[in-house]
């Protein structure tokens, strides 16, 4: 399973980059939220800022985009990420 690294990033940087992950791929929320097998809440309450789930929930959204060929990338020195090109159920892969 994919490691995330919560000390690099703070709960606004985790938010952005699981929105805009999710924007790359044409998911809605509940897409998400389906293949994470979290409630959609869960989600929005993370996007919003709301709250941050915790480290096994966070764990099992970032699995759900790696699995559809999200990388996300932080550091102490900023975030990003990016979409491998080879990986079917990416942007043409609704849930």
């Amino acid at each position: 399973m994919t490691r995330v690294r919560l000390a690099d990033r703070s709960d606004a940087d985790i938010a952005r980059q699981v929105r805009g992950a999710r924007a790359m791929l044409g998911w809605s929320q509940d897409d998400l939220a389906r293949r994470a097998a979290v409630a959609p809440r869960t989600i929005a309450d993370l996007e919003a800022g709301r709250r941050l789930p915790r480290d096994g929930t966070v764990e099992r959204i970032v699995q759900a985009l790696s699995e559809a060929g999200m990388v996300l990338v932080g550091t102490p020195d900023g975030i990003g990420l990016f979409l491998k090109s080879s990986v079917d159920g990416g942007a043409n892969g609704k849930a």
